[in-house]
């Protein structure tokens, strides 16, 4: 091997050793909007920054994230959220195989986008969320976790191992760390327990407002800051809200 040969090599490996992260991460997706502060590994992000396989996505206590992936999935990441694009794989340009999302705290809503829906997944510290073909609704707080429904279907398994589908609109599930809780668990005039429906469910109940595109099943189960139950008991769409009382979510 010459000597201009060995400087060569050394010149391509070197950048590659000093900063094996820009090479490591792969971009899946990127903001369409961001509201006060939401960061990324790499700093506060932007409309248009691009998000990247592995990062953390963290939300201020007041900030509001709009993230689009690649096949044309979309997340809405509220105030004080945190989750990490845990892992991807694509199966085409505008299609993932699979796409795990490790969320630990805050509140969610996630679109599904092109990809079949045995792909997307969602990991809590409550238990795993599946979607198919869904809009949905996640709250993750300290103690415990509610889901709902908007449109689709999709299965939440507690640590429990135990499952339920939700397959009506506005259909809910509620989980504490040791599993899936008892249906009684919504009865004290909120979604989730202690927890006022504006912080548990802020995109459902319109106080965080979003585009268009995240509107898909908006005003579908519009809870009014009264606090008024979510009960599936009694048949119809599980909301435990009159249909006249609804009110669409977002700006027109």
């Amino acid at each position: 091997m010459t000597r201009f040969s060995r400087y060569l090599i050394a010149a391509l490996t070197l950048p590659l050793l000093l900063a094996p992260q820009a090479f490591a991460a792969e971009q899946i997706g990127k903001a369409l909007a961001i509201t006060v502060t939401v960061s990324g590994d790499n700093g506060i992000l932007r409309a248009s920054s691009p998000i990247h396989r592995d990062e953390r996505i963290r939300a201020s206590n007041s900030g509001t994230g709009q993230f689009e992936f690649r096949d044309g999935t979309k997340l809405a990441v509220g105030p004080n959220s945190s989750l990490v694009l845990d892992r991807s794989i694509f199966a085409g340009d505008s299609s993932f195989q699979s796409l795990t999302l490790k969320a630990t705290r805050g509140t969610f809503r996630w679109v599904s986008g092109n990809s079949k829906s045995s792909a997307y997944k969602v990991n809590t510290p409550f238990g795993t969320l599946g979607v198919r073909g869904t809009v949905v609704d996640i709250y993750l707080g300290s103690s415990s976790a509610a889901v709902v429904i908007l449109e689709g279907q999709a299965t939440f398994c507690g640590n429990d191992g135990k499952c339920k589908r939700l397959e009506r609109s506005c259909d809910i599930v509620r989980a504490n760390r040791r599993g899936l809780m008892d249906e009684s668990a919504g009865q004290s005039g909120t979604a989730v327990s202690g927890v006022r429906n504006e912080v548990s469910f802020p995109f459902l109940m319109g106080t965080r407002k979003l585009s268009r595109p995240f509107q898909v099943g908006g005003g579908r189960c519009g809870l009014s800051a009264s606090a008024r139950a979510f009960d599936g008991k009694d048949g119809g769409d599980g909301s435990g809200v009159k249909s006249e009382g609804r009110k669409p979510n977002g700006p027109d």
